[in-house]
């Protein structure tokens, strides 16, 4: 169960009429349902099987204060989703797995909130909350090794989604921007992905990343349109043991542009250092994120056979903390982790704040 609830207030001031209000409030329900069946097999010695079958139905409603109009209920789907993997053992903890897996990927608030986000009179943005979820497929070839200080895991896989939700621009009769989500098409990719983690003496290092293709189809504003391009993200990060006492941690992440059938979202960067002294019952250290980088730019780039639309904007980014942490006699506080993880939401969907800018709560 997953209820959604936006209420937003703004006010826009014109010269000739003074301060005029748009306000807004919307509640989002939606129940799923589902049952689920798992047969474990042991086919040969160091060959297993796991099939399953998941069955989920999906009711939706959504309701409008003001716009009641806009109104909707009785919205719903049902899927049979299901799940298959041999895997194969080897000496040295080695894992080789086949694994074949159908999915829901529903869109999560920042897709679904209509809150109009006309800051930027010229580039408006605002959520879609009638969007349909993304059924996946997918096909993966994975193999693992782990032994005495060194972990990798690579994959090979191939995913076809369909029903893909894509941020959408539109340029109305007065020449401004509005960009929503919508269920565009289908995107066929194939991808690989690896991670791999070594600690030698002193310093453990995790490095990892994956590179897919992007193949779309769909049609947008009654238009046929295609795309193929590529996506990739990169990922260190490590720890040093300087003294028995002292550490020193880093981090970086490159993301390439995130692709659409339009063209191309911002891509993003990000990396930090920190330093830190142990003491018996407490620590204390200094983190620094983009020390040499006072403000982040974001770059887009849109392109149809009517329009083309670059836009840059930039946040300040670069920060540097002072962190202390203190442990009062045995008392140990440990965080509350939620059975719920929310694994069946599509991420993303803010490539420059729009359909979540206004005050939402999601509670499931």
């Amino acid at each position: 169960m997953r209820n959604i609830i936006s209420d937003y207030n703004t006010q826009i001031f014109d010269i000739s009429t003074g301060y005029r209000p748009l306000t807004e409030s919307f509640k989002y329900d939606q129940d799923v349902y589902s049952g689920y069946a798992s047969m474990n097999f042991t086919l040969a010695k160091k060959y297993s099987l796991i099939t399953g079958l998941r069955y989920e139905k999906t009711d939706i409603a959504g309701a409008f204060a003001e716009s009641k109009e806009l109104n909707f209920s009785g919205i719903g789907y049902e899927n049979f989703l299901p799940n298959l993997t041999i895997s194969r053992t080897f000496k040295n903890f080695r894992t080789l797995k086949l694994a074949y897996s159908q999915r829901l990927q529903r869109p999560s608030l920042q897709f679904i909130n209509p809150f109009n986000n006309n800051s930027d009179f010229v580039n408006r943005t605002e959520g879609n909350p009638y969007l349909d979820p993304e059924i996946v497929h997918q096909v993966e070839v994975a193999y693992n090794i782990t032994f005495k200080g060194f972990t990798t895991f690579s994959s090979v896989f191939y995913k076809y989604t369909d029903g893909i939700i894509e941020q959408i621009l539109n340029i109305d009769n007065n020449g401004l921007s509005v960009n929503t989500f919508k269920n565009i098409g289908t995107n066929n990719s194939v991808g690989i992905n690896t991670f791999i983690t070594k600690t030698v003496n002193l310093v453990t290092l995790r490095t990892g990343g994956n590179f897919a293709t992007y193949n779309a189809k769909g049609i947008v504003n009654g238009v046929a349109a295609s795309r193929s391009s590529y996506e990739y993200n990169i990922f260190l990060n490590g720890e040093i043991k300087i003294s028995g006492t002292f550490k020193a941690d880093f981090f970086g992440f490159f993301r390439s542009p995130v692709r659409t059938i339009q063209g191309d979202n911002p891509a993003f960067t990000i990396y930090g250092m920190g330093v830190r002294k142990e003491f018996k019952n407490s620590s204390i250290g200094i983190t620094m994120i983009e020390p040499f980088n006072a403000d982040k730019f974001f770059n887009s780039n849109i392109e149809t056979s009517s329009f083309v639309q670059q836009t840059s904007f930039s946040i300040p980014f670069r920060s540097i903390g002072v962190n202390f942490r203190y442990k009062f006699g045995n008392v140990d506080f440990k965080e509350r982790k939620s059975k719920v993880k929310n694994t069946d939401l599509k991420q993303g969907g803010d490539s420059q704040g729009g359909g979540n800018t206004g005050t939402g709560t999601q509670g499931t």
